[in-house]
């Protein structure tokens, strides 16, 4: 049988599958884990809802650091969240943007 040194992409499947029977409650992401076991997650991309919540419970469950930065796109006033943790051995990266708009004002960086 292989193991997940040998098939980079089984650690970051199996570290998926006890994240999301363990933290049921977590936001819907769109998965993918690249060639290199890299697992990232997007929760929401320019929405128009506070996705603030969302990303700190993922902070909170992978033990990581909500980081919030603030953007302009196409002349909107945007913020983009990222979550980067070493879980279980696997690197996740989870993402999510909003307008500033509908995170309020309290925007911090």
């Amino acid at each position: 049988m292989a193991t997940s040194s040998q098939i980079p992409q089984l650690g970051p499947s199996t570290a998926l599958v006890q994240l999301l029977q363990e933290y049921r409650d977590l936001a819907p992401a769109t998965w993918r884990i690249d060639r290199d076991g890299v697992l990232s997650g997007t929760v929401a991309f320019n929405v128009d809802h506070d996705v603030r919540p969302a990303m700190a419970a993922y902070a909170e469950a992978l033990g990581a650091t909500l980081h919030e930065q603030p953007v302009t796109l196409e002349g909107e006033e945007r913020l983009t969240f990222h979550v980067f943790a070493m879980w279980r051995d696997v690197q996740v990266n989870v993402w999510a943007s909003c307008s500033a708009a509908a995170a309020g004002s309290a925007v911090s960086v």
